[in-house]
């Protein structure tokens, strides 16, 4: 068998809010056109996991009308009601809460978990999240404009072959993360300080990208299904994956790689309150990480 170079894992589940799964409502347009966008890599392959409900209708927007090749691109049907950790999340979600909230627990986990059902012949395996490729995490300078709303507004030029081979190279044979600064931008919490060797919550782990060998993924999935067991068991709550995976990070440093962030604002965007061109002066916007990734 020859071994392959790079697969992306990741997933559109669309209009999850107010079920019992919990997740953003109305943004499968989004996932689309993003997950498009980020198909610019064309040195590696993907596979998105959807559901039987929407299966056909990816089918069609990414074979028929934007004439991907499914050898590119798998759409794979996946039942996340009933998930690897199924069990463990049904022992301790709130099914209200869940309802109102705008993230989908069992997709969370799956983000590891679904690298169990790869036949393992790529070198390197990443996930990603479908959304990343859109106006709010990227500025306009990096977007094409033009066109229709939707292709406007989700088509960036960071994602592209140099991208990944910066990222395989910064990947350094360890696990790579994206790491957000989290005490002068705070963002948000984490587990139960008892679970750290030495509690650090300064930097917050995304679960956006990351990956790396296959064998060092394979191993920060065991730590990872250890880690949800274990301190789900422990607090008797579900925690979501960055929280654990923050966790994760401080206690195994050594074998872990981090690009660093401050915070997700760029210069094209206006919050009400902060005066944005101070903000960047003093921190790092989450599009720097894919700007420096296209560094030649």
């Amino acid at each position: 068998m020859i071994m392959k170079k790079t697969k992306f894992i990741t997933c559109i589940y669309d209009n999850l809010f107010g079920t019992e799964l919990g997740g953003r409502i109305n943004r499968g347009g989004h996932y689309r056109f993003s997950l498009l966008s980020i198909l610019k890599i064309t040195d590696a392959d993907f596979v998105c996991y959807t559901s039987e409900k929407e299966i056909e209708s990816l089918k069609e927007f990414f074979y028929g009308e934007h004439n991907v090749n499914p050898s590119k691109l798998e759409l794979k049907v996946y039942d996340i009601k009933n998930c690897y950790t199924s069990e463990l999340i049904n022992k301790y979600k709130d099914l209200e809460s869940t309802k109102h909230s705008d993230r989908c627990i069992e997709i969370q986990y799956m983000k590891f978990f679904w690298f169990l059902l790869e036949d393992m012949s790529y070198e390197n395996y990443y996930w990603i999240d479908a959304g990343l490729s859109y106006c709010g995490l990227i500025p306009n300078k990096y977007l094409s404009m033009e066109g229709s709303h939707n292709r406007g507004y989700y088509e960036s030029t960071l994602f592209n072959n140099n991208m990944l081979k910066n990222l395989i190279k910064k990947t350094k044979g360890k696990f790579i993360v994206i790491g957000k600064e989290n005490q002068r931008n705070y963002w948000s919490g984490t587990v139960n300080p008892k679970h750290y060797i030495n509690h650090d919550a300064s930097k917050h782990i995304i679960g956006g990208l990351f990956g790396g060998t296959k064998e060092n993924f394979e191993k920060m999935v065991n730590i990872f299904r250890e880690y949800v067991y274990n301190i789900t068991k422990e607090d008797e709550k579900l925690y979501h994956e960055e929280n654990i995976m923050s966790v994760i990070y401080r206690n195994f440093q050594n074998e872990i790689e981090i690009l660093d962030f401050d915070t997700w604002w760029h210069e094209n965007e206006r919050i009400s309150g902060l005066d944005m061109e101070s903000h960047l002066k003093e921190n790092k916007s989450f599009y720097k990480i894919l700007e420096e990734l296209n560094e030649l």
